[in-house]
């Protein structure tokens, strides 16, 4: 479970800007969106709103790039990016960009940062946090151009392990290497609790962005029933047209002569990687694709097929790539609804109402609120009022981005405010009562 966020010195972040999930005592509905992680608690849900150019994306991206940070296992890669990253509107220079999290993983709350300039790590610290004070279980530091890594208490009293500190810090960690990720994959018996955090990062937190799709979908459906079920359920019920979709299956013919040449490179890997599926895209429609997959000794190409079902009962197959985009959208949400129903993940999704109708886009979200044993979290950014209803989200649960004169943005949530449980929220925050909202100038004042 993600607990809080913090972003410093990147995009449209000036100063530490922190967001949460920890519950305001100033809130008492919804208790099932509550959930305990040893000794604090953390929602289930979050949206976020904001006028365009408020930062709302720029906080999906920042914990984008600490994702790949900690998956890449470096920043080398950052090394000419500076400039693009920090905050532009600073007078201070070459400062280090800055990223912190709190996360609850395998009964343990960890706080992991990480500074860098130009490539290059300036500090580095990971912490078990307890109800009372904090374990360090590493720190690394630059002082005076020297690398300084710090273990847990008693550490370097062992004769061992003092040696292996000496010559990882002077001699094995370079300066643009990440301490956490290299540990993990280095020692990962000897370092649990580096292990567990960067496993946090790989296996629980996802993003997904305006124009991201699975790739992959026939292939999830096809190989869980559930997830199928719950795709045929949810379809006739949101009035797409759709009655059922079932998955189409083929054998690919290695030795013809028509086989394509994506195909040619692409049946050496799956063969390497059989259960492993990667996706085709539609020759002329790539809103869609096929999966396609070493089984049972046999490339196997899987699509989606659409039913469709007419008044007199008879039913018509459609190829996918003749559906909407809020269709094919919706379709793309479904392991995502899954995966937070019955797993430990956390979903990021930037603009999660694109292509999808206001009505669809707030029933998908009330069934997810309303779900009690929902095991995941959904993080989300939008635009659609219609999803500021207290019947679906509790008031520490929305937040609002905005600038100030600076062009920094600030993040608060709902709660702050004194709001109460009857009230209605979107009209508030459409007469801009809560802010988050674009300012415009008066349209007679532009001659319109």
């Amino acid at each position: 479970m993600l607990l809080r966020f913090i972003s410093k010195n990147l995009y449209s972040f000036n100063e530490e800007t922190e967001f949460n999930l920890f519950p305001s005592s100033r809130t008492t509905h919804h208790l099932h969106h509550k959930v305990s992680c040893g000794h604090a608690k953390a929602l289930r849900m979050s949206a976020i709103y904001g006028a365009n150019g408020a930062g709302k994306s720029n906080l999906i991206k920042a914990l984008t790039l600490m994702d790949l940070i900690v998956t890449d296992g470096n920043v080398e890669f950052l090394s000419n990016q500076q400039t693009d990253l920090a905050f532009r509107f600073s007078n201070e220079k070459n400062n280090p960009i800055s990223l912190a999290i709190e996360f609850y993983k395998n009964e343990k709350i960890y706080y992991y940062t990480i500074s860098f300039v130009s490539g290059i790590i300036t500090n580095e610290e990971l912490y078990q946090s307890l109800e009372n004070n904090d374990v360090r279980i590493f720190s690394r530091e630059i002082i005076d151009g020297k690398q300084k890594i710090t273990f847990a208490e008693g550490f370097s009293e062992n004769a061992s392990n003092a040696t292996f500190l000496e010559v990882l810090q002077d001699r094995i960690l370079r300066p643009e290497e990440v301490l956490l990720s290299f540990l993990a994959s280095k020692y990962p018996n000897e370092f649990h609790d580096a292990t567990s955090a960067h496993e946090w990062f790989i296996q629980n937190l996802m993003t997904v962005f305006p124009g991201g799709r699975p790739g992959i979908s026939a292939h999830l459906f096809d190989s869980n029933p559930q997830m199928l079920d719950l795709l045929n359920t949810l379809l006739p019920q949101m009035r797409t047209g759709v009655s059922k979709m079932k998955i189409w299956k083929g054998v690919v013919d290695e030795n013809s002569h028509t086989l394509s040449d994506e195909w040619r490179k692409l049946i050496p890997i799956l063969k390497e990687n059989p259960g492993k599926a990667y996706p085709m895209y539609h020759t002329f429609d790539d809103r869609v694709t096929a999966s396609a997959v070493y089984e049972d000794g046999k490339v196997i190409m899987k699509t989606l097929e659409p039913i469709h079902k007419l008044e007199d009962g008879s039913e018509v197959a459609m190829p996918i790539y003749s559906e909407s985009d809020g269709t094919l959208r919706l379709i793309d949400y479904i392991p995502f609804i899954y995966s937070i129903i019955h797993e430990d993940r956390i979903y990021i999704i930037d603009e999660i109402e694109r292509s999808l109708h206001p009505i669809l886009i707030k029933e998908i979200i009330n069934k997810i609120s309303s779900i009690n044993e929902a095991k995941g979290q959904l993080i989300f950014t939008t635009h659609e009022s219609c999803l500021l209803d207290q019947k679906i989200l509790r008031s520490d649960e929305i937040w609002f981005a905005e600038k100030d004169g600076g062009q920094s943005t600030h993040l608060y949530p709902l709660s702050d405010f004194n709001i109460h449980s009857t009230a209605n929220i979107e009209n508030g925050y459409l007469n801009g009562r809560y802010g988050g909202i674009p300012f415009l100038s008066n349209l007679r004042d532009l001659n319109w």
